[in-house]
């Protein structure tokens, strides 16, 4: 169980590391090389840990259920793809991203995995990851101002998140 633990913080961190990666722009100056800021890095990637720490607790309860890996993969990374800004305009508003863009975002990363609940997992539990996601990362978003807090943040919430898919 402790090596579970660890690696589920492991696989999050990796995970908040990558989103931020991916949001960086060529021009910032940074350590981090550029190879790593491709938005396709955040989209692409991140479902990988997602799906590690989903899986270092869960099994399927049938076989197939793996298989299902494939549509919640692609789900998670379309998810992960975007912030939802294009609404804005419906708000009459069209500056940047606004909590209800952040709370969309991490919604519908979380709900990205409701193809398992034909694996075993209960609808409730993806709905629950789903709300508590997009709680969080509506939460981290607003309230921080350091951009590498707020994107580590989010990524580690895009992959942490799936331990309530276990309740």
């Amino acid at each position: 169980m402790i090596i579970q633990i660890l690696l589920t913080l492991v696989l999050s961190c990796l995970s908040g590391l990558f989103y931020r990666f991916g949001g960086m722009g060529k021009e910032e100056q940074s350590w981090v090389p550029m190879f790593l800021r491709k938005s396709w890095i955040r989209d692409w990637v991140i479902p990988a840990f997602s799906l590690g720490v989903l899986f270092t607790w869960w099994k399927p309860s049938v076989w197939q259920g793996y298989l299902l890996s494939i549509p919640v993969y692609l789900l998670t990374g379309g998810a992960l793809s975007t912030y939802w800004d294009w609404i804005n305009k419906f708000f009459g508003d069209d500056e940047g991203e606004k909590w209800y863009n952040w709370l969309l975002h991490g919604f519908f990363v979380g709900l990205a995995f409701f193809p398992f609940y034909w694996a075993g997992i209960h609808w409730w539990a993806i709905l629950s990851n789903a709300v508590v996601s997009g709680l969080l990362m509506m939460w981290i978003s607003e309230r921080s101002s350091n951009v590498w807090i707020e994107e580590c943040g989010r990524g580690f919430i895009a992959t942490i998140t799936r331990i309530f898919l276990l309740f």
